[in-house]
């Protein structure tokens, strides 16, 4: 169930928006074969004043620890997700920081049950 937050002050419409949703969501699937209906993305807008580095986006990607999400996976998908953020306008593609974060399988749950309990 990876959980993935886009932090940015890039202008984008909800159709940008969508197609980075979307985009994410395949790569995420196609490198760790996760099934796409357990993939969320949420958008965090900033105003330039509200942002450090405003042409820095961040993606965080935290999710359960399995095998398939292993270094090479990880790998590819940062730089995927990477060359997909710089194409957007005022992104300094050199900047794009993605950080994935492995949650253990007794410290997540679904519908009130871990997935310690819940991939057994």
């Amino acid at each position: 169930m990876p959980i993935v937050n886009v932090s940015w002050n890039t202008k984008a419409d909800s159709n940008q928006k969508k197609e980075l949703m979307n985009f994410i969501t395949d790569a995420i699937h196609e490198t760790t074969n996760t099934k796409k209906e357990l993939v969320y993305v949420f958008f965090r807008d900033y105003d330039d004043t509200d942002v450090s580095n405003p042409d820095c986006p961040v993606v965080q990607i935290n999710w359960t620890a399995q095998p398939a999400r292993n270094p090479e996976s990880k790998a590819e998908l940062i730089k995927r997700i990477q060359g997909k953020v710089s194409e957007y306008p005022n992104v300094n593609g050199e900047r794009v920081v993605v950080i994935i974060t492995d949650v253990p399988l007794d410290s997540a749950g679904v519908g009130g049950v871990t997935r310690a309990v819940g991939l057994a």
